[in-house]
């Protein structure tokens, strides 16, 4: 399944795996002005060439090397864009037999296994014909995870660093310090609003950022008092965030609360 939604300039195609009539997980990927941020899972590769038809694709920016941000890389390069990610991301993308052999059965279904691409580091800028792109090393998600801003349209892609002001579960190999380190550099900038690859668009943008940092902030103090109470961390998220929802049971808990919690306690055990 692949949706398009215009949001001015910048056009977005949802994207995600369709089985018996329902997509599993989706995901968005960005185009503007001849630029694409994020290429999607290799799983929709069957649907891109009609999803683009038309659409000019002149270069490739990966937020990441996750394998659901560099699924269809191959098949714009062969048409003639160049791939770029951040200098950490490059030997994952370039070479990625290493690391996805390690993924887990839902990664593997639901987002399948990327083929190697060739890609080159970034700079500190990206540029299309009408506009630049300032490349912002924002670590947390993933070690080699960057976001992109236009600042004179106000415009900041955020990969898979945002997703929403009261983000409660985690990836097991997430830093949530790390994030919120990422978070207080982009607040740094001006910017109106954020183009999130779980395909929310949000407004006011800095303010929900800000909201964002608070949240976290707050919870982490929450965890860091209980965890100096005597509790562990499995009944810090009971206490903080409640039982574990369907992703958690889905992903065999790579995907969960108690990751949050792990996260936070682990600074303090540093």
């Amino acid at each position: 399944m692949i949706t398009r939604s215009d949001y001015g300039e910048v056009s977005q195609f949802i994207m995600g795996k369709e089985v018996n009539g329902k997509v599993l997980y989706s995901m968005a990927v960005y185009w503007v002005d001849g630029l694409l941020i994020d290429s999607g899972p290799y799983s929709v590769a069957g649907e891109v060439a009609k999803a683009f038809q038309g659409i000019p694709v002149e270069k490739i920016v990966n937020t990441h090397h996750h394998e659901d941000h560099i699924g269809n890389n191959r098949f714009f390069q062969e048409k003639g864009a160049p791939v770029f990610a951040h200098e950490l991301a490059v030997p994952l993308i370039n070479h990625p037999s290493p690391w996805v052999s390690r993924l887990r059965d839902y990664q593997k279904l639901v987002w399948e296994i990327p083929p190697a691409s060739i890609c080159s580091p970034l700079g500190d800028w990206v540029e299309s014909s009408r506009y630049r792109f300032r490349v912002i090393h924002t670590p947390g998600h993933s070690p080699d995870h960057i976001s992109l801003l236009e600042e004179s349209s106000g415009w900041l892609f955020t990969g898979d660093l945002f997703l929403g002001e009261q983000v409660k579960i985690l990836r097991s190999d997430e830093d949530v310090h790390l994030s919120m380190a990422s978070l207080n550099k982009l607040l740094d900038y001006d910017f109106d609003t954020i183009f999130c690859c779980s395909g929310r668009v949000f407004d006011n943008a800095k303010q929900r950022m800000r909201d964002k940092l608070d949240w976290w902030k707050e919870l982490y103090q929450q965890a860091a008092g209980l965890a100096e109470m005597g509790y562990d961390a499995a009944a810090i998220r009971d206490k903080l965030l409640g039982e574990e929802n369907i992703i958690a049971q889905i992903t065999a808990g790579d995907i969960s609360r108690l990751n949050l919690i792990k996260s936070f306690l682990h600074y303090q055990q540093v």
